[in-house]
């Protein structure tokens, strides 16, 4: 996942994401399924703790538009 996420920011493409509440292999868990821009992605790297990555991802125009699913 990282990977995609980074790479669409360098390349400056869309994603296509599904931010869920749970596994999005188990029944019932729900979440907004849309393709995102990555509008930010900043780098942290503190000397004594580990990297992190803030990331900001909004929707954008795309063939389909977002939805909320539910696994079933």
């Amino acid at each position: 996942g990282f990977t995609a996420i980074k790479d669409a920011w360098f390349n400056g493409t869309t994603i296509e994401l599904a931010v869920m509440d749970g596994d999005i292999t188990e029944d019932g868990t729900q979440g907004l399924r849309a393709t995102m821009s990555v509008i930010s992605f900043t780098r942290n790297e503190p000397l004594e703790e580990a990297m992190s990555v803030n990331v900001t991802v909004k929707p954008t125009y795309a063939t389909h538009a977002p939805e909320w699913m539910e696994v079933a």
